[in-house]
């Protein structure tokens, strides 16, 4: 354990150094890429940190002055900020120039693709689609500046007014998806809780005890012993020889009634004739 935690402590400085290493290349990169926008734009728009505000609005030819002041964290209202220059504000000409950008399409170029999504309330797998991106579910992209992967801001913008454009098909297309995705999983839902009662179904015990034709135990309640069930059976056993027994004394002393006299084929009545008057000779 002591050797293990001494490898991780020893091991802590080389990942930190590599994280500021990494961490230091990022921003070296983003300088140098600030740094040929810098040169990009002077050349383009000929102005410099030296210029005021006032002369580098008329040549990035932005009409709403305030609004854009207000991009670069300025007071809007403040007339006298307009005659200072972008090196006393603090601005850098790339700064200005990405100002611009946001207020003219209310992003710019340094905006990651999420952030794009977000101001036009958009989705960003529906963006990354219309973008032509491949696989739309590839959150790889979606960190990453527009000037990272090279994409035009018209080209945005174009894509915000088509999808605006398409926006009732897309929305009724979104809606039939989640319906049908909400009622087959109500319906599943519905299947799973209806097979749920056959999920340790406790099998029910017999109250009695059943026989088959052979006199063996069919079925029995599981609180009765097996010396329950053994009396039980001799019980009835016994019960059954004696009803037999007694069955078969009835049939013995029970006789069928017959007619004595028809038996005997006497028809004549004795009584009859000793109680009949002799008639005088």
């Amino acid at each position: 354990m002591q050797k293990t935690l001494l490898l991780i402590l020893s091991l802590m400085p080389l990942w930190l150094f590599a994280q500021i290493n990494s961490l230091s290349q990022e921003q070296a990169a983003a300088d140098s890429i600030a740094l040929v926008r810098e040169q990009e734009i002077a050349s383009e728009f000929g102005f410099r940190d030296s210029n005021t505000l006032q002369d580098v609005a008329q040549k990035l030819k932005i009409s709403n002055i305030k609004d854009w002041k207000q991009a670069l964290n300025l007071e809007s209202e403040n007339l006298a900020l307009d005659a200072m220059t972008l090196r006393k504000l603090g601005i850098t000409p790339y700064r200005a120039f990405l100002a611009k950008q946001s207020v003219l399409y209310g992003y710019n170029e340094r905006s990651t693709l999420s952030e794009v999504s977000a101001t036009l309330n958009m989705p960003i797998q529906k963006l990354k689609l219309m973008l032509g991106y491949d696989d739309p579910l590839n959150k790889y992209p979606d960190r990453m500046s527009l000037q990272a992967l090279e994409i035009d801001l018209d080209t945005i913008r174009d894509i915000s007014i088509d999808f605006n454009d398409n926006i009732t098909g897309y929305a009724g297309s979104v809606m039939m998806v989640g319906m049908l995705v909400v009622f087959s999983a109500l319906i599943l839902i519905s299947l799973i809780i209806g097979q749920l009662v056959h999920i340790n179904k406790k099998k029910k015990s017999p109250k009695t005890i059943t026989l088959n034709p052979a006199g063996k135990v069919k079925a029995a309640p599981k609180t009765i012993s097996s010396n329950v069930i053994v009396a039980a059976i001799t019980a009835l056993h016994l019960h059954k020889m004696d009803l037999e027994e007694r069955r078969k004394m009835v049939l013995t002393f029970r006789r069928t009634p017959t007619n004595q006299w028809k038996a005997s084929a006497v028809l004549a009545m004795p009584n009859r004739e000793m109680n009949s008057l002799r008639r005088p000779r």
